[in-house]
């Protein structure tokens, strides 16, 4: 048995909730004396291993008290004008969002960056805030879009964070490719 015992100090995970480490740790294993407990099948372990309590944390910063949030203010603009202020959950890409929330950004290859139909222009302010710049498909899927601008990006390759509370894209007007 192995018993690890915590100072208690107050920490914030990277999800930013709060958390104590003043509690005792207690694992205890039971290994298998040899690989000949296992059958082919990683389901039948002859003797499996047990794991009881709660295992140590990792101490994180102490800076933010404050969960974080699940979800971002994003600000979307359609090809008409219309303003769509809406809540992005944290994880997703911008195009899906837009699903979410019905804002009409078509996304034909689902964000398997194989077309550019989520094309979004990302306000000046933000562009630099976007945490990465296109990698070389998106950049070659930007150059078939319509209205191309030098803040433009697939919504499909942004993945909302908490660096984008606010942030504001536009939906380019759509002109069809084939007429």
């Amino acid at each position: 048995r192995k018993s690890v015992t915590a100072q208690s100090v107050p920490v914030t995970s990277s999800a930013g909730y709060m958390m104590s480490s003043s509690s005792h740790v207690t694992s205890s294993f039971r290994m298998m004396s040899s690989p000949s407990h296992v059958t082919s099948s990683p389901s039948h372990v002859t003797s499996p291993i047990h794991v009881t309590g709660q295992l140590p944390c990792k101490q994180f910063s102490t800076s933010r008290t404050q969960p974080a949030p699940d979800a971002v203010n994003i600000t979307f603009i359609d090809r008409d004008g219309d303003v769509y202020k809406v809540q992005g959950q944290i994880g997703d890409s911008l195009m899906e969002v837009a699903h979410k929330n019905d804002i009409e950004l078509e996304g034909a290859c689902d964000g398997t960056l194989s077309c550019c139909t989520c094309h979004l222009v990302v306000h000046p302010d933000w562009y630099s805030k976007l945490g990465t710049e296109p990698c070389e498909d998106e950049e070659d899927m930007l150059d078939m879009a319509y209205g191309l601008t030098d803040t433009s990006r697939l919504g499909c390759q942004i993945e909302v964070g908490e660096h984008l509370e606010g942030v504001v894209v536009k939906i380019p007007p759509y002109e069809p490719q084939y007429t």
